[in-house]
């Protein structure tokens, strides 16, 4: 009802706004100079309306949308850009981040799989470009092969170093497309790196995580991959250093911020509970 409200307000309000302008000269200039002013804007009017005309067809075909997001409708929210992307082919970055957004908070995981598998069949483009946020319910299974096997056929082979110039955002922009955070391929060694942990093969998921951290910038991958190396530092005999260098460049305040602006990613939304104890541990 409130969007509605806002709908028809927003009509009311132009349109009133607009025929006040343009009967104006009518009061102030009389019959004769109104008609040679419309006559020479009469185009004003055209434009006005194709603009309205327009902006109430876009709420119109969006109005379902509207609808469920207004009423916290997470389920229809989903069914409503399953058939835009299915039925109509819309795969924009917006409308698959919304689908899985809503799919998580409906709490739909089989049926992220399952618009997994119809990307992997028709638009495999579009899944790697996705392919942390159709990896939420493989990483939520804490299934170690499962996570394994998901995210391997999504690493791209040797992780750029932080060190070099602004081609590193170019190179993932090219690998993940422009809607994908931009250590995105970080995570997804990371993700690989933690399912072969869960099966015990601790020395090859460490040796993951030791790239991730010599060449990711200081931020939460960085903090999280350094994390899971403590466990066996012993081995590592630099993690202390390392955790100590992590925490002179990024202090706490600037950690919590970090986190908080990459929540909205849901890979990281997801490891909540794990971030709290990674925050512990690095600035203990």
């Amino acid at each position: 009802m409130k969007l509605k409200t806002i709908f028809i307000l927003f009509n009311v309000i132009v349109v009133t706004t607009f025929l006040v302008v343009f009967l104006m000269p009518l009061f102030f200039l009389g019959i004769e100079f109104t008609t040679i002013f419309w006559r020479g804007n009469w185009y004003l009017v055209v434009l006005f309306v194709l603009v309205l005309a327009v902006l109430n067809t876009y709420f119109g075909l969006n109005w379902s949308l509207f609808n469920a997001l207004e009423r916290e409708d997470w389920r229809q929210v989903a069914s409503v850009m399953e058939r835009r992307i299915r039925d109509r082919g819309r795969f924009s970055d917006s409308n698959i981040r919304l689908l899985v957004n809503a799919y998580v908070v409906s709490s739909q995981p089989d049926r992220i799989r399952d618009m997994e598998q119809y990307l992997r069949e028709r638009k495999p483009a579009i899944l790697r470009r996705h392919a942390l946020r159709f990896g939420i319910p493989h990483l939520l299974s804490n299934d170690g092969a499962e996570i394994e096997r998901y995210f391997r056929e999504f690493r791209s082979g040797e992780l750029p170093d932080r060190s070099s110039d602004g081609s590193r955002g170019d190179t993932l922009r090219r690998l993940f497309g422009g809607g994908a955070p931009q250590d995105a391929r970080y995570w997804i060694e990371w993700c690989y790196a933690f399912g072969l942990m869960l099966q015990g093969r601790v020395e090859e998921g460490r040796a993951i995580l030791r790239l991730i951290v010599d060449t990711s910038p200081r931020g939460v991958v960085h903090g999280v991959a350094l994390y899971l190396m403590e466990p066996n530092r012993e081995e590592d005999s630099d993690v202390e250093e390392r955790r100590r260098a992590f925490v002179d460049k990024l202090p706490s305040a600037t950690w919590q911020k970090t986190v908080e602006r990459e929540r909205s990613e849901l890979h990281v939304l997801v490891l909540s509970k794990l971030l709290l104890d990674v925050e512990k541990w690095l600035y203990r």
